[in-house]
């Protein structure tokens, strides 16, 4: 037997309770690091996911404010039409019955 009688072998021995507590310490402490890197991560993702949700409201809102202001710049534009039309017709009518005349 080769460890009869051989310190480092009785040392060991005595030391391996505390041995084996650090190492569950150390896996302990590795698991703990992955779980803090894992909720930093998470975190980091919720923010930029927060992030471009609101880009995105605001664009929303930005495109909306365009849309609403196009809408009333055609109905103006449509106004403008209309009363361009009665004018050419009632110009065309004043034509046509000076053209009568002669």
């Amino acid at each position: 037997m080769a460890s009869y009688g051989n310190p480092a072998f009785g040392a060991a021995m005595g030391n391996a309770g505390g041995m084996a507590l650090i190492a569950a310490g150390a896996v302990g402490l590795a698991s703990a690091i992955g779980d803090g890197l894992a909720a930093a991560a998470e975190a980091r993702y919720n923010a930029r996911y927060d992030d471009a949700l609101t880009m995105a409201i605001n664009h929303a809102r930005e495109m909306e404010a365009m849309a609403r202001a196009a809408m009333e710049m055609l109905a103006e534009l449509e106004a403008d039409n209309k009363r361009l039309r009665a004018a050419c017709q009632q110009r065309q009518a004043y034509i046509d019955r000076i053209k009568g005349r002669a």
